[in-house]
């Protein structure tokens, strides 16, 4: 055998094992990354379902309030953040008058914010 048939042959074993090392390394991404797209689901049910979330209170005069809405993944009816006050949903279920208590707004994206927060407390 020639040396260029030899080169040839180096040449196809090193673009072997690179293509092997390529596909292993992208299955072992592949698998991180389904382990913690998993946690972190995890973490944002847990987070959604302990009120451990930011939320926005409204702090200006108006009608009545009855509801706090996310943070993190506001409702279209939170237009000016400088007229709500940014507190833990514990606290903003607490913010109510003393005839009724403060509740999740429906229409704000909960679990996207969860979601937010889940990220955030990876970190």
């Amino acid at each position: 055998m020639d040396m260029d048939d030899e080169l040839k042959k180096l040449k196809l074993r090193r673009l072997k094992a690179l293509t092997v090392y390529y596909e292993a390394e992208t299955e072992l991404r592949r698998q991180l990354d389904g382990q913690l797209d998993e946690i972190e689901s995890e973490t944002a049910r847990l987070l959604d379902t302990n009120y451990a979330l930011p939320c926005l209170v409204r702090k200006t005069q108006g009608p009545d309030h009855t509801v706090y809405h996310s943070a993190d993944a506001p409702c279209g009816r939170v237009r000016d953040r400088r007229n709500f006050k940014t507190v833990g949903e514990w606290t903003a279920m607490e913010e109510g008058d003393y005839w009724y208590l403060l509740n999740r707004c429906t229409a704000c994206d909960w679990k996207k914010a969860a979601r937010v927060k889940a990220q955030q407390e990876q970190r």
